[in-house]
């Protein structure tokens, strides 16, 4: 198929494509209409399926909390490792999502059913060779990464296992940026809350023991999260052959397309590199916190976790806007799509700033729900003051970036993250490191933010999609 180019010389304005016997309860009309409640309506259920996505991590926190701090410090250890490894999957889901929001939006469904089996059939492959790596080089990275006699062989053990899962893990969030990309972000929604139920019932269970089931300790929460992520990729599979997808994979006489696989892998790359270079910045936070002691890694751990589930929303709209600018984009509706992103960050801004406040004031309840060590919570609460009033900037950041990723581009976010977090955030922290100790490392964090966002936001005020007009999508306009 010859590359079809598109060039948004002027806000050029088509008819929206309507597709016939599109469910629009599940698959809603995000080419017409108020803007604004198409983001919302989309990111709600996306925020709500990130909360019970946090919560796989947060269970395993509060009931390891039970065990001992160590417990807590060896899957705190892990965090920032297996985000290294998700996040290679998370970025080339973007990719898929952008490239099949762009298809639908250009009305070319036997396209995005094509370029679904390719992304599926690349989740595979790429989620063995990424476990080989993880169960063969655990070792010699977390004890690099600075984890100590106490906690190493406790580290091995949860992170092995972790690391076999990742067939289901990759398998069912592929499957699951296929129909966010569709406009549904109600079916992962639900997927997610019965794989972090489970998850609810397995921990308590596989980690104290209960019956014939020995005590498992930190070895049990990792079969209770693969257990509970392959019930995802069971419903993923059923979702798909049931009918209710509006994009089909189609497997028939399957063979890989070259052209597709490179335009997933043309926003997909860049955005994992982006969440990469996030996770290797907090492997390094990792490894100067761990320089204070198991304790300070223990609240580096929670606080982490707290910070997940704070911007849950700005993942929820990120994720939105990834898939309305991606359809608007592919429907030539240049300004729909930048409303979306301009709205988008507005509205996290201001929502962001209410639950960093509120985070604030109740520093040490929530910190008592995952443990009852006092020099951790007292860790954790300064943790929480230089944290909480950047969680809007960090919504703001991540909104713009998705905005770019769903036009075709996602270089902005790339650019925004090391800016921020390389060049202005680690070096504060390593300068200050020093002088003040461990709050050093806090504030590295927060000053990454806020020249990540102000890069951001200049970026989209210069000109969105670029000055110089995007060209070369393979995407084009029905009929």
């Amino acid at each position: 198929m010859p590359p079809r180019c598109m060039m948004f010389m002027s806000d050029q304005k088509v008819e929206p494509i309507m597709i016939e016997g599109m469910p629009q309860n599940n698959h809603p009309d995000l080419l017409t209409g108020s803007i604004t409640k198409s983001v919302v309506r989309l990111s709600l259920p996306l925020a709500i399926a990130m909360l019970f996505q946090t919560g796989f991590s947060a269970i395993d926190m509060i009931f390891l909390g039970m065990v001992s701090p160590e417990a807590i410090a060896a899957v705190g250890m892990v965090f920032p490792v297996l985000y290294f490894f998700v996040s290679f999957v998370m970025g080339v889901g973007v990719g898929l999502t952008s490239f099949i929001a762009r298809e639908i939006g250009a009305g070319d469904i036997e396209k995005a059913g094509s370029v679904a089996a390719n992304g599926i059939v690349f989740s595979i492959i790429m989620s063995c060779a990424l476990a080989l790596l993880g169960v063969a080089f655990s070792r010699p990275l977390f004890t690099a990464l600075g984890a100590g006699p106490e906690i190493i062989e406790s580290v091995l053990t949860y992170s092995r296992i972790i690391f076999v899962g990742f067939v289901f893990l990759f398998f069912a969030a592929f499957c699951t940026s296929i129909i966010r990309g569709e406009g549904d972000t109600k079916t992962p929604m639900k997927f997610m809350l019965i794989a972090t139920l489970i998850n609810l019932i397995l921990d308590p269970i596989l980690i104290f023991g209960l019956g014939p089931i020995p005590m498992m300790g930190v070895r049990g929460a990792a079969f209770a999260m693969v257990i509970s992520r392959s019930m995802m990729a069971v419903l993923a599979v059923r979702h798909f052959l049931s009918g209710k997808s509006l994009v089909k994979p189609t497997f028939r006489k399957f063979r890989f397309d070259i052209s597709i696989l490179k335009e997933i892998l043309r926003v997909g790359i860049p955005s994992t590199i982006t969440n990469m270079s996030a996770s290797i910045g907090l492997m390094v936070f990792m490894r100067l916190v761990a320089g204070h002691g198991p304790l300070a890694i223990a609240a580096y751990g929670i606080g982490g976790r707290i910070e997940s589930i704070a911007i849950l929303p700005a993942f929820g709209m990120s994720g939105a806007v990834l898939t309305v600018v991606g359809q608007n984009y592919g429907a030539f509706q240049l300004e729909r799509a930048r409303q979306a992103i301009k709205s988008a960050a507005i509205l996290i801004a201001g929502f962001m700033l209410g639950v960093g406040l509120l985070s604030l004031i109740f520093s040490q309840q929530i910190l008592f729900i995952f443990t009852d060590d006092p020099a951790v919570i007292a860790f954790g609460k300064d943790f929480l003051l230089f944290r909480a009033p950047f969680f809007a900037l960090v919504g703001v950041r991540m909104t713009v970036s998705s905005g770019f990723a769903g036009a075709g581009n996602p270089k902005v976010g790339l650019f925004t993250l090391l800016f921020g977090l390389f060049i202005v955030g680690l070096p504060t922290a390593m300068v200050l490191n020093d002088i003040i100790g461990l709050n050093a490392m806090w504030i590295g964090l927060s000053s990454s933010n806020l020249a990540g966002s102000l890069l951001a936001c200049f970026l989209f005020l210069r000109g969105f999609p670029a000055r110089q007009e995007i060209a070369a999508q393979d995407v084009t306009p029905a009929g």
